[in-house]
This record gives structure tokens, C-alpha cells and sequence, in this order.
């Protein structure tokens, strides 16, 4: 990888797969005999960002935390096979953004808290391999987001990185980890910069007392908003910017 990168979340990133996974985990839980259980969008909405255990006791919370998750995983096997197949829907032209962004020297990354499986099947279905670097999530190493953060950027002695994601989860692994986040304001989650406390990375991978734009990188003592972009493509119009 380049020594310079953009990272990307996910679910309301650069797709929405909630639908499919809806379909998948309720025909799943049917075959399993499940009755009283059923996912709806609104549900799984309001879980996107969290690790898969945090889904197990929101949505399996009768079977228990060791079965929880022996549901979980096969349910999550299901999906995996059913997103291989059907994918899900785009939030933007992601082949070429990742080109965009790759002609401007970055390299890209993958970040998430979904389960082994689940970024192979988006990137095998779209067949987006040969444009990626490198990946991780919570599934291999059941550690949340700023850890996967950290581990990616070790691994590949970036000197120079950014996240984009659509979540308040995601601002704050952000923040955890010390790595500047631009907020994908067409996704999911609303994001404000009030939550947490203590310092927070600027955008040139710097850490500051001030989250500052690139074009607000001059004196002042006035903090600027969260870098955010409309559009999943307008990230390589942003990357420009730096």
C-alpha cells in the first residue's frame, strides 16, 4: 500500500446491504424453527457500526450470550453466501472512486465491525479485489474499530490516513485511535463532534486540540466543522483538496 490512504467503512459507506441481510437472517431463522424472532430494517438501522456480539444481545437476547452467538454466526454465514451472490445496493460509483483516489496516489482500506466473510463477499461480487489493499474487521480479530484501525495502519506503515464513515460509532473510533475522519453525510448516522472528550486528529494526520479542514488550516482559534462529504465520489474531489 501507498503511504498515504483513505479507509472506508462499510454499511452506509459504500453500500446499503440492510435489505439483504433482513431477507437472509429471517429465512435463516425460519429454517432454524425460530418463530418469535423477526428482523426488520429499522432494527438492524439502528445497529449498524456495532460488533456482532452487540447485535446477538439486541436481537437474540432470550438465547442467552453463548448461544446468542452460535445463531448469530449462522446467520451470518447466510448472509455472507446470500450477499456473494445477490450483492446489494451501491451508494455511489465505488469502482470508480477507489480509481480516483488510487490515480492520486492513495491507497485504500477497509475497515469495519461486520463478521469474517462480509467485505470478501462485497468485494468477489462487485469484483473489486484488484483495488483494495487491505482489509480487517471485527470478525477476525474481535476487537472494535479503533483497534482494527490501528492494526491496519501498522501493518502497512501508513504515514498519512483517513477514515470515512457515516456514524457517530464511527467518529468516535476515530477519535480512539487518533485518525482523521471525514463524515460520509449521505450514509446512515448523523455525527457530532460534542460526543467524547479530549483531543481529536486533524485531517493532515496530525493530532490538535481543533478538528480543522484543509482549507481552514490557517491561525485561529475557532474549531471547524467535521470534513464531510454528499456524495461517496466527492471523497476524491476532497482528496484533491489536501
Amino acid at each position: 500500500m501507498n503511504k498515504k490512504a483513505i479507509i472506508f467503512d462499510m454499511d452506509g459507506t459504500l453500500w446499503d446491504s440492510v435489505d439483504n441481510i433482513v431477507d437472509s437472517w429471517n429465512l435463516a431463522l425460519r429454517q432454524m424453527g425460530e418463530t418469535d424472532v423477526t428482523i426488520t430494517r429499522e432494527r438492524i438501522i439502528g445497529l449498524m457500526g456495532k460488533t456482532m456480539d452487540q447485535f446477538a444481545k439486541a436481537l437474540l437476547p432470550h438465547y442467552g450470550p453463548e448461544r446468542g452467538m452460535e445463531v448469530m454466526h449462522i446467520l451470518e454465514e447466510v448472509e455472507n453466501e446470500y450477499l456473494r451472490q445477490h450483492g446489494a445496493v451501491l451508494l455511489g460509483d465505488v469502482a470508480k472512486t477507489f480509481r480516483g483516489l488510487r490515480d492520486l496516489g492513495f491507497g485504500i482500506g477497509i475497515v469495519s465491525n461486520c463478521q469474517s466473510g462480509y467485505i470478501e463477499a462485497f468485494l468477489e461480487y462487485y469484483h473489486l479485489e484488484a483495488l483494495v489493499d487491505d482489509i480487517e474487521c471485527y470478525g477476525n480479530t474481535l476487537r472494535g474499530k479503533a483497534d482494527n484501525l490501528k492494526l491496519l495502519i501498522g501493518r502497512n506503515d501508513l504515514e498519512q490516513y483517513w477514515y470515512l464513515g457515516d456514524t457517530q460509532g464511527d467518529y468516535d473510533a476515530c477519535r480512539e485511535a487518533e485518525v482523521p475522519f471525514v463524515w460520509a453525510a449521505y450514509g446512515f448516522g448523523e455525527v457530532s463532534a460534542a460526543s467524547g472528550s479530549g483531543d481529536v486528529p486533524r485531517d493532515d494526520g496530525c493530532r490538535t486540540s481543533e478538528y480543522r479542514s484543509p482549507a481552514a488550516s490557517g491561525s485561529g482559534d475557532v474549531p471547524a466543522e467535521i470534513p464531510r462529504v454528499d456524495a461517496l465520489e466527492d471523497i476524491v474531489l476532497w482528496a484533491q483538496s489536501l
